[in-house]
């Protein structure tokens, strides 16, 4: 269903690096948590999409998986979402592709986080986002998505929403070698030449910590946009710390008028267009 999908690379100039370096509308109101009825609908909508039983309509299946997914369905969110990401069934549409992917990415489906993360990269059907379109890319690398680990290398070595660092890029191009990816071991190669091993036993570290509450791919993104926003969070490195969790308590209560400390994905949005 990939059709007009597009990655990273139509975008951050990988070639370079060879040659050397707004809100959405939000269901959740409207989604329940039906898990039969978000089965059923599923397996309804791959039936008549496949022709299996049924006359193929893919039109139809686009309806079943929007269905399934308001049943609290991430596969059905996620197919809905590509559905008018590719024009499969339906016209191509981001704006509607980023609605059901989003869905299905705060269920940490890691293919809408992948593909939403594009999108905002790029700025199609959203408000263009670099730092939440990093953020998005590290969750989908983190679960192991094989072209995140890859395209977040790229962002490292870029700059592009995270902050510039080689180590960090050589450490996902390392992972996305394990996994096979094209150009993964020539660009972790060139990554490797311009790091110190202290830098890359640094990030090793910190890719690897968890605090055991709060994820460091969100940690990150808190602390990068809570900088920017003048609340000094400490430094972006991805460890809930004392300053961390201060500076998202003077935020939230001062200007989103929260009394707890509570992340969630809607929040977390807040903080993203605050």
């Amino acid at each position: 269903m990939r059709g007009q999908v597009s990655s990273f690379l139509a975008v951050t100039c990988i070639v370079t690096l060879l040659a050397g370096c707004s809100s959405l509308p939000g269901f959740e109101s409207s989604v329940e948590d039906n898990p039969q009825a978000a089965r059923q609908k599923f397996t309804e909508g791959l039936d008549v999409t496949q022709g299996k039983g049924v006359e193929q309509d893919y039109y139809a299946g686009v309806g079943l998986f929007k269905e399934a997914a308001l049943n609290g369905s991430a596969k059905g969110a996620y197919l809905a979402g590509m559905s008018y990401l590719a024009g499969r069934g339906v016209a191509v549409n981001y704006a509607e592709s980023a609605i059901w992917l989003d869905l299905a990415a705060q269920k940490d489906h890691p293919g809408a986080l992948y593909e939403l993360s594009v999108l905002y990269m790029n700025g199609r059907g959203v408000e263009k986002s670099r730092l939440w379109a990093g953020y998005l890319l590290s969750r989908a690398a983190d679960l192991g998505h094989k072209q995140a680990l890859f395209d977040l290398g790229v962002v490292y070595a870029r700059g592009l929403g995270l902050p510039q660092n080689f180590a960090a890029a050589w450490y996902w191009f390392a992972q996305a070698e394990k996994q096979g990816v094209a150009l993964s071991k020539e660009l972790k190669n060139r990554m490797y030449a311009k790091t110190s091993a202290g830098s890359r036993g640094t990030v090793r570290r910190l890719m690897s910590y968890h605090s055991g509450k709060i994820e460091r791919s969100t940690t990150l993104f808190l602390q990068l946009r809570l900088e920017a926003l003048g609340y000094s969070p400490g430094p972006a490195d991805g460890i809930w710390g004392q300053k961390t969790k201060s500076a998202y308590r003077r935020f939230t209560q001062k200007e989103l008028l929260l009394s707890d400390l509570e992340i969630n994905w809607r929040n977390l949005q807040m903080i993203r267009d605050y």
